[in-house]
């Protein structure tokens, strides 16, 4: 599993404010049940989700907060993980039971 730091401050080929991001927590049960999805989904897409843990990387987190105004309406007014959000569509998914077709659809759109 990947902690992660926000990629585009590595170099990362996607440009900024155009990545998939997955915002994640270390000991979240809910993002260790997602994450193989996500991976799954990624993989299949050329890797394209960036992975952020949020939970013990103050930077993530304050980026997942930049995105709270569409992370709150995605969630019914709660910012959480496991989180989903799109940079160039600037929509979200959240919640324990994101399912692998909404995550593609999300990141086709």
């Amino acid at each position: 599993m990947n902690v992660g730091v926000d990629s585009s401050l590595k170099g990362d080929s996607m440009a900024e404010d155009n990545r998939l991001i997955f915002f994640w927590g270390r000991e979240c049960p809910h993002c260790a049940k997602l994450h193989p999805v996500v991976n799954e989904v990624s993989q299949e897409l050329g890797g394209s989700i960036t992975e952020l843990e949020v939970w013990h990387s103050e930077e993530n987190a304050t980026l997942m907060r930049s995105y709270k105004d569409v992370l709150l309406e995605a969630c019914g007014g709660s910012l959480g993980v496991p989180s989903l959000y799109n940079e160039k569509t600037k929509k979200a998914l959240c919640g324990k039971n994101i399912t692998k077709q909404e995550i593609v659809e999300w990141a086709q759109e």
